[in-house]
């Protein structure tokens, strides 16, 4: 099998292309989001071209991705096509005599692993023969990334941009300074004194997943407790020391600079921290590109009839649903639950089983995404999904048109796990979210969005399972809490089935119910946060001047 594969004829149609690699990494999320910023990229830079790389299964997956972000986003038919000329996705295998290390076979590790080697090759054999572009002036590389800088700046000494497709405060918890008292602090702190791979691994992981009540405040997001952003109790993942250690290690010791997906309008004190710690002391410079929103009329786009056909027939199922919804129960009647394509309440099944008879106790109809749900599926939840469908209730699929979804007049709210993706994605449909967080960078957009006087959105915690117990949330601290809306009295966190049943009646039930107060309230704010996303991205804007400081010192123009 060879390393890399025959790649398209790349048409540029300028006389001295810029040239940029993107490295797409492991992850579908975070090659998605790549892909994204790299059409934006090509738009505004007309001199502008871009290899993009990644696994032979994400390019079959990206392709309509691409078309459908270049419909989106470009203003006309012309520049659409010139983008395609200057744009290529390249897929790279590793090299045939490669073997995974044993540590990480079978876990997300070896996907990272593989990426990083089949990369290393990739860029060795682009500088070594006759290419059509010219050698890349920049690499920008996803977080998880493995590589070393050292191999890759013997063979070009080329900007290498950290790739963060995540907020500013989960960034500065995992990378800002150790004053925060957030995870950067033990990451710096062992990437500086421990040697031995696995050792750091391990010490990596164990700062992760520990449950430690340290508080920590970074300004945009109310304080929370260090153990929050586990905030299920989830454990360390499989192979999380690892790719903890390449994230850290790329952040903190090799790269250049860092592209971050979000910007100063929804998280200016994190951005005002990352200025200081990184463009400053660090001498890194940091790109605040947030481009996931289109001033266009995004529900003409996404439910346009070019759109729909092009749906798989489960997913026209989907859209069928949503319309018999509309014309049986009205705006706003539908509940729609995805939990990404990597979380799920993997340890407490029992909970979807409850959102499910809530829902259809009291007819609520709702759409049910199955991508991450196959490890908790029995025949319980099977039984339970059937009956809802034959109650015309639910709609389901294992891959559900969310953009279609999100926009649809019969959806009421999104509850959603909270991820970066889902997040911009409900922001540009100012669809009001209700978070079911588990890890990561969720726990921190479910809070920046769900408390204050003027919520966006909700925050289920009773989904934190029975460890809440324990590790109350930092918001329940003082006691129960009161609903800043209706009033109503929150009680401090068990995680036991009956709490999690009050928790969703009050929710999903009562306070998002199709036409109440409290729904048109949130909706009204998430349009106020939708049209700050769009101003970003606006000539002179935050996101379009980023960009220009990203690209200009390579050498590229920009249209105007």
């Amino acid at each position: 099998m060879p390393t890399v594969a025959p790649t398209p004829h790349v048409n540029v149609p300028v006389d001295k292309p810029v040239h940029v690699v993107f490295l797409g990494g492991a992850f579908w999320g975070h090659a998605r989001s790549g892909v994204h910023l790299s059409v934006e990229l090509c738009i505004k830079s007309p001199n502008l071209a871009i290899s993009f790389v990644m696994s032979p299964e994400f390019v079959k997956k990206a392709r309509p991705q691409f078309e459908a972000i270049l419909f989106d986003q470009a203003p006309n038919a012309d520049v659409a096509q010139d983008v395609r000329r200057r744009f290529q996705f390249v897929s790279v295998y590793p090299p045939v005599n490669y073997e995974c290390q044993q540590r990480y076979a079978n876990t997300p590790g070896q996907a990272v692993e593989e990426a990083g080697v089949a990369f290393v090759a990739f860029w060795r054999k682009i500088h070594q023969e006759p290419q059509e572009l010219p050698p890349p002036s920049m690499l920008i590389v996803d977080l998880f990334a493995d590589y070393e800088r050292e191999q890759l700046k013997s063979v070009s000494d080329v900007p290498i941009v950290f790739f963060w497709s995540s907020s500013l405060s989960h960034f500065a918890f995992y990378y800002g300074s150790k004053e925060l008292n957030a995870l950067s602090g033990p990451f710096q702190e062992t990437l500086d004194t421990i040697t031995d791979i696995e050792e750091l691994e391990d010490a990596q992981a164990q700062a992760w997943s520990s449950s430690s009540k340290d508080v920590v405040k970074m300004g945009d997001v109310p304080p929370l407790y260090r153990h929050e952003h586990t905030c299920t109790q989830i454990g360390a993942l499989a192979e999380i020391g690892f790719l903890m250690r390449c994230a850290s290690s790329s952040a903190f010791k090799k790269c250049d600079a860092a592209i971050i997906t979000s910007g100063s309008w929804i998280e200016p004190e994190a951005r005002k921290h990352i200025r200081s710690y990184w463009d400053t002391i660090l001498q890194k410079p940091t790109y605040a590109v947030n481009v996931r929103v289109s001033p266009k009329d995004r529900a003409d786009l996404a439910l346009s009839t070019k759109r729909l056909q092009a749906l798989s027939p489960p997913e026209k199922e989907i859209i069928s649903f949503l319309d018999n919804a509309l014309a049986t129960y009205g705006p706003e009647s539908v509940l729609y639950l995805s939990f990404g394509t990597a979380f799920a309440p993997f340890t407490t099944p029992w909970q979807v089983d409850i959102f499910i008879d809530t829902l259809v106790e009291y007819r609520r109809p709702f759409i049910f995404s199955q991508a991450s749900v196959q490890p908790i599926m029995n025949p319980g939840l099977e039984a339970r999904i059937k009956k809802a469908q034959e109650a015309g209730l639910c709609g389901t699929a294992s891959w559900i048109p969310q953009e279609a979804v999100l926009h649809h007049k019969a959806l009421g709210a999104f509850v959603t796990h909270g991820g970066w993706n889902s997040f911009c994605e409900g922001i540009a449909a100012a669809t009001p979210m209700i978070f079911w967080p588990f890890a990561v960078d969720q726990p921190f957009n479910a809070a920046l969005f769900s408390e204050g006087e003027e919520p966006a959105g909700w925050q289920l915690y009773e989904t934190r399972g029975p460890a809440v117990a324990e590790l109350t949330p930092y918001v329940f601290r003082d006691g129960p809490r009161k609903c800043g809306v209706t009033g109503e009295t929150i009680p401090v966190p068990t995680g036991t089935p009956e709490a999690l049943r009050a928790e969703f009646e009050r929710v999903l039930i009562r306070q998002a119910a199709a036409g109440s107060e409290e729904l048109r309230k949130r909706r009204m704010r998430m349009e106020v946060m939708r049209q700050k996303f769009i101003d970003s991205t606006k000539a002179g804007g935050e996101t379009d001047q980023a960009m220009v400081d990203l690209l200009q010192p390579i050498g590229c123009t920009f249209a105007l």
